[in-house]
């Protein structure tokens, strides 16, 4: 992966061996009872819980089939509380909190669960070609979640239990959508392999946050308010910095699925998409 690192930092990785910068500590791994192809990782405040999306693909090896996938219940130190918390599911993957309900990307559906008790309250269906929707963001202000096709390469909006399309592939050979990220009046995007982007949700202008990366991104969070932390499904997790630059926390030792980062943990979660979350202290100053 070709990156661009600044100063003093680039010395500090290359004097790490391991898969792990000195701009990261672990701080734990998920339970001794094993996950099933974690994808996405979310941390709620409400009841002070994890929730992990699992593909449950090992048997078909196809993360884009009905595996009777499912949602697993952590605490707080990585735990597993409820290995199958909601089930019914097909091949979940990207999750939200929205209105104290958690929302789940699956396949061709978005999938409302209570949080309460993980009980199935709504599956919203997708246009008629949409059929690998992944990631998914909500905006608590605009009332609206937004939900990325990878198989498309659009992103579609869904208010009121309905979708429409908000961002269309780009005419780029590079085209590509993944991971999503609220922030603010902006949503954070990729648009195109190697780039990170923000879509403004009011005047529909692009900007492209950076281009230096390299990598289709697949997870996408904020960290604090000193920028953004992105990770590719291959394996690699990289922050992004407000000029635009990259510095490379994890190497691609395992896949790095859909990240997020806890402000209240002060914890990166990040699914293996293997048996495993792990969570790292982020120890990046600037």
């Amino acid at each position: 992966m070709k990156k661009i690192v600044l100063s003093s930092l680039l010395i500090l990785m290359l004097g790490c061996s391991n898969n792990e910068s000195s701009n990261l500590k672990k701080e734990w791994i998920s339970g001794k009872e094993r996950l099933s192809i974690p994808e996405s990782v979310i941390y709620n405040r409400g009841d002070n819980s994890i929730y992990v999306s699992n593909v449950n693909s090992i048997k078909s090896q196809n993360p884009w089939v009905n595996n009777g996938g499912f949602i697993s219940k952590l605490n707080s130190q990585g735990q597993i509380v409820k290995l199958k918390w909601a089930v019914g599911l097909k091949a979940p993957k990207g999750l939200a909190i929205y209105k104290n309900h958690l929302f789940v990307s699956d396949l061709n559906q978005v999938v409302e669960i209570n949080i309460k008790n993980g009980e199935i309250l709504n599956r919203f269906q997708a246009p008629k070609g949409i059929e690998r929707l992944n990631d998914i963001a909500c905006s608590e202000k605009r009332n609206i979640c937004f939900v990325s096709d990878s198989k498309t390469k659009k992103i579609l909006e869904l208010s009121n239990g309905k979708f429409k399309l908000i961002y269309d592939k780009e005419k780029s050979s590079k085209a590509e959508q993944n991971g999503l990220f609220i922030d603010g009046d902006t949503l954070i995007m990729q648009g195109e392999v190697g780039k990170l982007k923000s879509l403004n949700l009011d005047t529909k202008e692009v900007k492209i946050i950076s281009d230096k990366l390299d990598i289709a991104i697949d997870g996408v969070t904020k960290y604090q308010d000193k920028g953004y932390i992105v990770s590719t499904w291959s394996g690699g997790v990289y922050f992004i910095d407000k000029s635009g630059g990259s510095i490379k926390l994890l190497g691609d030792k395992f896949n790095t699925a859909d990240i997020s980062y806890s402000k209240e943990l002060d914890l990166l979660l990040v699914p293996n998409f293997a048996n495993n979350v792990i969570a790292y202290k982020i120890l990046i100053t600037k």
